[in-house]
């Protein structure tokens, strides 16, 4: 009889953690930048279609998603709501952010970056030149600020949960058309001291992220290296960013779950299947496993 009763409260107790588990995602996409504005200058590119492709994936996933596409992408807005985003996360929860948009180094203020830059995401409202009392940065969603949020995540998911971290954007770029190519970031470092970006030519493709009993495990994954420019990818006449596209793939046959390198493996399989991936353009990734 005992024995019954505790193989009935050992289901019992999987059961429940089993269904505590969620899944649940905040993708951002921008594609229309206000090219007219002076002090933007950023180039169009294609990341709401990355978000209009992956979201009916995540969704058939079990995924509860919010989404932030074009107008939506703010600086203001994206910050305000990933944290609420993060305040509603429990624990064992798999969660994934995806961000696909203009990535840009911006100059670094308080020593913690070897080469000098932070890299960051460039919301719809960010300015891409410098200027005092008018735009002095506030609007880039830099690394710093990004990894507070993650953090906070990591300790609401707790360890018996996962967090992935995708960014299709690129810090290294040309931010301009060459040969029919849309290129993802700029070669123009935001600077306040006049300081010129020189990328780093780090040829990591890979990085350990501090572990926490108290956290759960991340996963980055970046579309290309700092040095190097993340060129959009043209399928059936959609452009797309390369590593939202071959994340897309994957997941098309491959279900998300706690099992993060097993995602990577089959994700770089997925490339080399597909052949949709630019040239000179290596994938990064960063752990805390």
């Amino acid at each position: 009889m005992r024995f019954r009763l505790f193989l009935f409260l050992v289901a019992l107790l999987l059961s429940s953690t089993a269904n505590a588990q969620r899944k649940r995602a905040f993708l951002v996409g921008i594609s229309h930048y206000d090219t007219a504005l002076t002090g933007y200058q950023w180039n169009n590119i294609n990341g709401v279609e990355d978000i209009n492709l992956l979201s009916p994936i995540l969704k058939n996933q079990g995924f509860v998603i919010t989404t932030l596409l074009d107008d939506q992408a703010t600086f203001d807005n994206i910050v305000s709501q990933i944290a609420k985003f993060t305040n509603k996360t429990k624990k064992g929860d798999i969660v994934y952010l995806h961000f696909s948009a203009h990535g840009q180094p911006v100059e670094d203020l308080n020593g913690d970056e070897e080469d000098g830059w932070d890299e960051s995401i460039v919301p719809i409202d960010a300015y891409k030149i410098y200027k005092k009392g008018f735009y002095e940065g506030q609007k880039h969603l830099t690394d710093d600020l990004l990894n507070k949020y993650v953090k906070k995540l990591r300790e609401k998911i707790g360890p018996l949960g996962f967090l992935y971290v995708v960014i299709d954007a690129c810090h290294a770029g040309t931010a301009s058309r060459a040969n029919d190519e849309t290129i993802r970031g700029t070669h123009v470092g935001f600077t306040y001291n006049n300081k010129v970006f020189k990328p780093s030519m780090n040829k990591k493709s890979h990085y350990r992220i501090d572990a926490s009993v108290k956290q759960s495990n991340v996963l980055f994954i970046e579309a290309c290296r700092p040095d190097q420019v993340n060129t959009e990818i043209k399928v059936d006449g959609k452009r797309f960013g390369p590593l939202s596209y071959n994340i897309a793939q994957t997941l098309s046959s491959f279900t998300l779950s706690t099992n993060a390198n097993e995602f990577i493996y089959n994700i770089k399989h997925t490339v080399i299947k597909t052949g949709r991936w630019p040239n000179n353009q290596n994938l990064v990734t960063e752990t805390s496993y």
